[in-house]
């Protein structure tokens, strides 16, 4: 275990509506009532103490070259910027860091075993290797167009997403979860 250098602490975090805020504000009240009473649960959380960055990439580079900082990205922006990152207390009692392995644990806990629950959150998921702070990405569409030609396209990109698409994600979506969304899918939109 590494010991953290005798240095001010400096937060970083994200402003209003940023997408990450929401799974890191829905952990976080879950550990402490004090920060449950004082932030909650919110996208737009209103931090006590902080210096904002706004894109991504931006606090990722702050917190890696700023000394003492500490902050939170999406997992991929960790990776490609090679941030140390901290292992973090999960319901079981271990400290697991970010991994596709320990999100990979977390949707398997959350999903099993019908695969149909599509939940956005697996937030403190159960299980001895889940990281606590996982969470999903959601695309939501009409059920309905009035382009055939446009819906047409967009099952053709979805069934990319699902197929061949599924090499530029970390984590990759499990097989299980891919055909029960594939089935929903073909039955929602039908192909004509």
């Amino acid at each position: 275990m590494s010991r953290l250098p005798n240095l001010p602490i400096q937060v970083v975090n994200r402003p209003a509506e940023k997408r990450s805020n929401y799974p890191f504000t829905e952990f976080l009240p879950q550990i402490s009532s004090k920060f449950c009473a004082q932030v909650g649960i919110t996208p737009s959380p209103e931090w006590p103490v902080s210096t904002p960055s706004v894109r991504s990439f931006d606090m990722a580079d702050r917190v890696k070259n700023s000394p003492g900082s500490i902050g939170y990205v999406e997992y991929r922006y960790a990776v490609e910027s090679d941030l140390p990152q901290i292992a973090v207390l999960n319901p079981a009692g271990r400290f697991v860091e970010t991994s596709t392995e320990s999100m990979t644990a977390a949707c398997n806990a959350i999903e099993e075993p019908g695969w149909n629950r599509f939940s956005t959150s697996s937030t403190n998921a159960p299980g001895a290797d889940c990281f606590p702070v996982a969470r999903f990405t959601w695309i939501y569409l009409r059920f309905k167009s009035t382009e055939s030609a446009r819906a047409a396209a967009f099952g053709n990109f979805l069934d990319w997403i699902y197929t061949d698409g599924q090499k530029f994600a970390a984590p990759r979506l499990l097989a299980a979860v891919r055909k029960k969304v594939k089935d929903l899918q073909d039955e929602l939109f039908p192909v004509t």
